[in-house]
C-alpha cells in the first residue's frame, strides 16, 4: 500500500480546544490500543488498573498489524494510543506516544506529586527508568542475531550496573522506603515495575531481573508497588498473565538468544 496518500489521524476535530480539554480533565472512560503483550502499554495498563478506571484494553496481533491500514486512527502510525471519551455525551480525544500517555494518566490519577517541584522530580525518575528500557529495546531487544550476545553483555555488564548504582543513591536518599520520591506510589515506581516485566519476558531476562533482585533498595520498590491491592489484582488476572506469556513468545524471536 502506497503511503503517499495516507491521512493519519488528526488531533484536531470539530470540537473546540476548550471542549477537548474538558474531555481530558472530566469524568471519562478510556480505550488503550497496543499489541497483545506488555512493553510500551505496561505502564498505562498498570495506571488504569491502579485507578480502577473505566477502560478497554484493545489488543492487536503484531503479526497482522498494519499502520497503513489503521492510519485513520493513529496520529503517527504507531501504537500505543489512548482514546479518552466523556462518561456522558459525545466526543473523543486521542492521546499519542507512550511517554505522553504515561504522564497524562499519572497526572489524572494523582501519581505526579502535589506541586511543581514534586512533579518535575517524579518525571525525572520516570525518565531515568524510561530510557533504561528504551536502551534495552533499541540496543539489545532489536538487533541483528549475530550481535545479540555482545549487546546483552554490554547492557547487562556495563550499562545496567551503572544505572542501578545511580538509582540506589537516590533511593537511599529517600529513606529506602520503597519509593523513588516521597512516601507514596508515583509514576516512577510503577514504571520500574513495568520495565522489570519487560525484562522478564526476554530470553535471558532472569539474568537481568536477577541484578535488580540483588539490590534491596530497587527490589523494595517492586514489592511496594505490587502490594497495592488494585495492582495486585491486575497482576493476578488472567489477562495480565496472558500478556506476559505472549511477550515471552514474541521476544523469543527478536531479542537476545540463549547461550
Amino acid at each position: 500500500m502506497s503511503t503517499d496518500n495516507l491521512k493519519y489521524r488528526s488531533f484536531l476535530t470539530e470540537a473546540s480546544h476548550e471542549e477537548q480539554s474538558r474531555i481530558l480533565t472530566g469524568p471519562a472512560k478510556f480505550e488503550l490500543t497496543y499489541f497483545d503483550f506488555t512493553c510500551l502499554a505496561a505502564t498505562p495498563r498498570y495506571l488504569l488498573a491502579y485507578a480502577k478506571a473505566d477502560w478497554i484494553d484493545k489488543q492487536l496481533d503484531p503479526n497482522t498489524f498494519s499502520s497503513e491500514e489503521q492510519a485513520h486512527d493513529l496520529p503517527f502510525g504507531v501504537i500505543p494510543v489512548l482514546k479518552v471519551q466523556p462518561k456522558e455525551g459525545d466526543g473523543e480525544v486521542v492521546v499519542a506516544e507512550s511517554w505522553v500517555i504515561d504522564t497524562f494518566l499519572a497526572q489524572r490519577f494523582g501519581l505526579l506529586g502535589a506541586n511543581a517541584f514534586e512533579e518535575q522530580t517524579i518525571k525525572a525518575f520516570y525518565s531515568h527508568v524510561h530510557y533504561l528500557r528504551e536502551r534495552c529495546l533499541m540496543r539489545m531487544s532489536w538487533t541483528y542475531a549475530d550481535k545479540r550476545k555482545e549487546a546483552f553483555e554490554t547492557f547487562s555488564e556495563k550499562q545496567l550496573p551503572r544505572w542501578i548504582k545511580i538509582a540506589e543513591q537516590h533511593l537511599e536518599r529517600n529513606g529506602g522506603n520503597g519509593h523513588f520520591f516521597g512516601e507514596e506510589i508515583t509514576l516512577a515506581d510503577v514504571h520500574l515495575v513495568s520495565t522489570l516485566d519487560h525484562f522478564a519476558e526476554l530470553p535471558r531476562g532472569e539474568e537481568i531481573v536477577g541484578k535488580f533482585k540483588q539490590s534491596p533498595l530497587l527490589w523494595k520498590v517492586k514489592e511496594t508497588v505490587e502490594a497495592h491491592p488494585n495492582i495486585a489484582a491486575w497482576r493476578d488476572s488472567n489477562e495480565f498473565k496472558a500478556l506476559q506469556e505472549a511477550g515471552k513468545k514474541f521476544y523469543a524471536f527478536t531479542a537476545v538468544a540463549e547461550e
